[in-house]
């Protein structure tokens, strides 16, 4: 298993462990009959829809370039997801995915 899979694995676990009887989180595999760039994580809290597209900072790698790492059909599809009133992000910890969230209840 790589750094994003052991990431994308923790912070799911962070979110049901948060939210247990309130969420839902879907890891999203990709596979040749999928739709291109769809986010690593599907999240539903409270009835709120979150997308999140999971990068694992590199050894001496700094945010802004880990974000660079999100490709632009990625990109495009947070876009879509946030036109259609959801939240979504590239998120990169644990304790970040859980801060959206928190932001995300806080507003709506």
């Amino acid at each position: 298993m790589g750094p994003e899979s052991v990431l994308v694995n923790k912070i799911r676990k962070a979110i049901l462990t948060a939210y247990p009887d309130e969420s839902w989180v879907f890891k999203v595999v990709g596979s040749p009959q999928q739709q291109a760039g769809i986010p690593d994580l599907l999240v539903c809290v409270r009835g709120h829809l979150l997308g999140l597209e999971v990068k694992a900072r590199r050894a001496g790698e700094s945010e802004e370039s880990a974000r660079g790492r999100a490709t632009p059909l990625q990109l495009a599809q947070l876009d879509r997801l946030r036109a259609a009133g959801a939240t979504a992000a590239v998120v990169l910890t644990a304790g970040e995915a859980l801060d959206l969230i928190a932001a995300t209840l806080a507003k709506k």
